[in-house]
């Protein structure tokens, strides 16, 4: 629904914020810099808050400073406002009446970073440990080794392959066999290692 309203409707109206002449110009997220990130869109709903959200791009503010080249406006499930910076996912507004009444508070009060989400799900060392007996911590552990098991010859002749066509190190020709030994057999120590310990 916001999606059809915001491609059918543009316009631009003045913002009160911190800024002085900033001005929202109703936009969708192909009229904005993220158009084809659709991987970056898409972790906008996943990674800053604590649920998993659909976030739809309603607007651009300009003339606003911020990281970024364009502070985008959105709007989900909660029909909160959010502006997303290029950095910080920003609460801006509760409503889209607290917005015209109150206008924009930018950098908000209340903001998200990428992978806060995430922050009270393992808090520890130990946590993890705790994860790690279960059956879903010692499945994903089994699948880890039989991947580093299944891959390691491949990745190894990968790695040597890419090292000796790079003509663009700038090492001393007699140095880089050396480079190249040390570097697959750190890696190769590292998934021994790491098979060794499961």
């Amino acid at each position: 629904m916001i999606h059809t309203i915001v491609h059918s409707v543009s316009l631009q109206c003045h913002m009160r914020s911190n800024s002085a002449g900033a001005m929202l110009r109703i936009a969708g997220l192909e009229d904005t810099m993220y158009k084809g990130k659709y991987d970056e869109v898409n972790g906008w709903g996943k990674f800053y808050l604590q649920k998993i959200v659909n976030m739809q791009v309603i607007g651009v503010v300009e003339g606003i400073s911020c990281p970024c080249d364009e502070l985008v406006l959105m709007t989900c499930e909660d029909k909160k406002l959010y502006a997303y910076d290029g950095e910080k996912m920003h609460l801006v507004a509760s409503s889209f009446k607290e917005l015209s009444e109150r206008g924009l508070e930018y950098p908000a009060s209340e903001s998200y970073y990428n992978g806060e989400a995430f922050k009270d799900m393992v808090r520890s060392l130990s946590d993890w440990e705790a994860v790690k007996v279960r059956d879903v911590g010692r499945k994903l552990e089994e699948e880890h080794q039989k991947l580093v098991k299944e891959t390691k010859s491949a990745f190894l002749k990968s790695l040597k392959s890419w090292v000796s066509i790079q003509p663009s190190l700038d090492l001393d020709p007699g140095l880089k066999p050396l480079c190249l030994t040390a570097v697959v057999e750190a890696l190769s120590l590292l998934l021994i290692h790491s098979v060794k310990h499961s």
